[in-house]
């Protein structure tokens, strides 16, 4: 049983990180990102189970090394000559090994293409191969980059302001104004809002009804719990919001917007916002890992709620364009502009940091460094789906990769290491610092904390939860960072600026320190942190949890040994009376029952439910703790008078405590995570 309660940490943890992810050198979620979790590599079959080459190795390159904080001149690329052999084995071996069905890719350098192609199976049950012209692609939040360049363009034309309130530019309803600072553009576009997150009902089926994106926001939108400019709280809402301003602005509908101003301009002529309607033969199956469909399973595609923050569907060869506009300064075509070169160079700046020296968001990009360039870009993640996007303006260099698979920590994180490394290499070394005042230091930042971008509100909480992440102070002014979906500790190294730099994956870290210079968060670049401690600790409930699962199937066992044993060998009458047993034994039994149905409903790897939901089953599902609830008031009664004198009704009496106390415990872990009907009122 207490694997079962593993499962719903799991399930909800897939849920809550698998959702429009943000960039992959940010640990929480997205493609390659430790959120994603890095399980063992499931035993999933080649696409043609007679290839020999199964366990092929992965063509492999060299360890990286951490690049130093100072700018440094851009590295001198492989030849182009040699990125073509290198991708084919690279991306052949993920296809063998079982680690992507198909995927497509773009390399582009100094402006122009030098690679282009497509590995493995759009749809493995076809045979049907992936063509980079052709095969389409759901690229999740890289949609968001299309969404802030459309903001940009209104920006220019001078019909927004980004540092007015958003409100000025909403009719239908309103951002509450529950903080002094009022919500921007600007804030939208760098995710420093301080919106809430939500996944409950983030998506929907593809033949269902399609809702005014307006009108899912009046419903829908978070609220605010944090104050803007506060600390980046990554937010699919946020850009949601955006594109719903571009309409009202613009007067057209936010793909209409885009296709015109966007699309059309850039000859995009595969790309739109949403599944099109009949469904194309070119759309890519997206799949899950595990199956019987090569070592896959298939599932439907569906629409994203949120359509200008996930809901892109495109092609390789689509996003070339888009690529080569923001590598040429704006220009494309015979001299034209899809913003100007000053619009350009403002979008893709950094805008908002966690902390000095962290990597950044500018406005739709993320902005980090790595080998010792300075990258903007995305990725996404949705399921069925995986996707990411990198640029270097400077050197007009950059590469765009999309599969049709869940994203999986271990396979795009050792993709993306693999590009960076072949596209701009680096041997640079991180500088370590040392000294009492930054052993202190570490020492200060121990402990546990919870991802900032959480859905605060509703259960999903709990997959923050589970997920959440330990730091140690190993000595000599190293951390030792735990983060679950990368399943094992990181070092991070002690650097001169107050920061810290993990050289495997060339992450920072940082603390965001109170009014009386304790921790508060622990950053890792564009992820922040909260500091928990007691009932806040996921940790402290696994423990309490699996005592509670316990006592219950005790007291089961207990009770149903003991009704047996009086009716048919003749043992003595119960001590406790009817009335308390059932209600116990129910309590028991909807605690274990709700446990198990919650690892049930949760542990599909795309968590339709919840994305999808609340769906009726769930909201009957998380009636049932507030039944438990009713249940536990006269639990705590009886427990108080006891049944009887005796030395066996005091012992049962005590028995009986013991189950009142598990009860209560879940009932509390119920109201603290969200688990409860109320938590979703204002979902469905």
């Amino acid at each position: 049983m207490r694997s079962k309660f593993y499962l719903i940490c799991w399930a909800l943890s897939v849920m809550a990180t698998s959702s429009l992810a943000q960039p992959v050198d940010d640990p929480p979620s997205g493609f390659g990102a430790p959120a994603l979790g890095a399980p063992p590599r499931e035993e999933s079959g080649p696409l043609d189970k007679k290839s020999p080459d199964r366990f092929a190795p992965v063509p492999q390159v060299d360890q990286i090394t951490a690049a130093p904080q100072d700018d440094v001149a851009p590295p001198v690329s492989a030849s182009a000559s040699t990125f073509k052999p290198y991708v084919d084995g690279l991306m052949s071996g993920l296809v063998t090994a079982g680690e992507i069905p198909g995927a497509a890719i773009v390399i582009i350098q100094d402006g122009k293409i030098v690679l282009k192609a497509g590995y493995g199976f759009a749809d493995i049950r076809a045979r049907t191969p992936v063509d980079p012209d052709r095969t389409r692609f759901r690229v999740a939040s890289i949609s968001k980059l299309f969404t802030a360049t459309a903001v940009m363009q209104i920006v220019e034309q001078g019909k927004v302001d980004l540092n007015a309130d958003v409100n000025t530019y909403l009719s239908a309803f309103k951002i509450p104004s529950n903080y002094p600072e009022a919500v921007t553009l600007a804030n939208l576009l760098t995710h420093t809002a301080g919106f809430d997150d939500r996944y409950l009902g983030l998506g929907a089926p593809l033949q269902g009804p399609v809702q005014p994106l307006g009108l899912y926001l009046s419903r829908q939108m978070p609220p605010r719990v944090l104050a803007p400019n506060t600390v980046i709280a990554y937010s699919n809402h946020g850009y949601a919001l955006a594109g719903h301003i571009v309409e009202n602005v613009s007067g057209q509908e936010f793909n209409a917007y885009v296709r015109e101003h966007i699309f059309t301009p850039l000859g995009m002529t595969a790309s739109s916002f949403g599944v099109p309607y009949p469904l194309p033969a070119d759309i890519a199956v997206p799949y899950l890992r595990g199956g019987d469909e090569g070592g896959y399973s298939r599932i439907a595609l569906d629409r994203v709620a949120t359509g200008p923050a996930g809901d892109l569907i495109t092609t390789a060869a689509d996003m070339v364009p888009f690529m080569l506009a923001h590598l040429s300064k704006g220009a494309y075509g015979d001299g034209e502009h899809l913003l100007s070169e000053p619009t350009i160079e403002k979008m893709h700046a950094g805008h908002f940091s966690n902390a000095e020296g962290l990597d950044s968001w500018a406005y739709g990009f993320a902005s980090g460094r790595r080998n010792g360039i300075r990258w903007i870009g995305h990725d996404g993640s949705w399921p069925g789906f995986c996707a990411r996007l990198v640029l270097h303006p400077e050197t007009r260099s950059g590469f765009f990769v999309a599969t049709n698979v869940n994203c999986k920590f271990s396979s795009s994180a050792s993709l993306n290491k693999a590009l960076f490394d072949l596209i701009w290499p680096s041997k640079s070394e991180p500088v370590v610092a040392a000294g009492p005042e930054i052993e202190a230091r570490a020492r200060a930042v121990a402990g546990t904390y919870m991802s900032v971008r959480r859905a605060r509100s509703d259960f999903t909480v709990m997959g923050a939860a589970a997920s959440q992440i330990t730091v140690k102070a190993a000595g000599e002014g190293l951390l030792q960072v735990f983060l679950p979906a990368v399943g094992r500790d990181l070092v991070f190294l002690p650097q001169i600026n107050g920061t810290w730099i993990n050289p495997d994956f060339q992450w920072k870290a940082a603390a965001q320190t109170g009014a009386k210079g304790d921790v508060k968060r622990f950053i890792v670049d564009t992820d922040a942190y909260d500091r928990v401690t007691g009932t806040g600790e996921w940790a402290m409930w696994s423990v309490a949890l699996a005592l509670v699962v316990a006592i219950c199937i005790m007291t089961l066992w207990g009770w149903a040994n003991g009704f047996l044993s009086r009716h048919f060998f003749g043992e003595p009458q119960a001590v406790i009376l009817f009335a308390p047993r059932i209600i116990g034994f129910l309590a028991a039994g909807l605690t274990v029952a709700t446990l198990v149905a919650m690892a049930a409903l949760l542990s599909n790897a795309a968590p339709i439910a919840i994305l999808h939901g609340p769906s009726p089953a769930l909201l009957a599902l998380l009636v049932i703790p507030v039944v438990i609830g009713v249940l536990a008031i006269p639990m705590v009664i009886w427990s108080i008078s006891g049944f009887g004198a005796g030395p066996r009704a005091r012992m049962a009496q005590m028995g009986y405590i013991v189950l009142t106390l598990a009860i209560l415990a879940f009932v509390a872990f119920a109201w603290q995570w969200g688990l409860h009907p109320f938590a979703v009122m204002g979902t469905s």
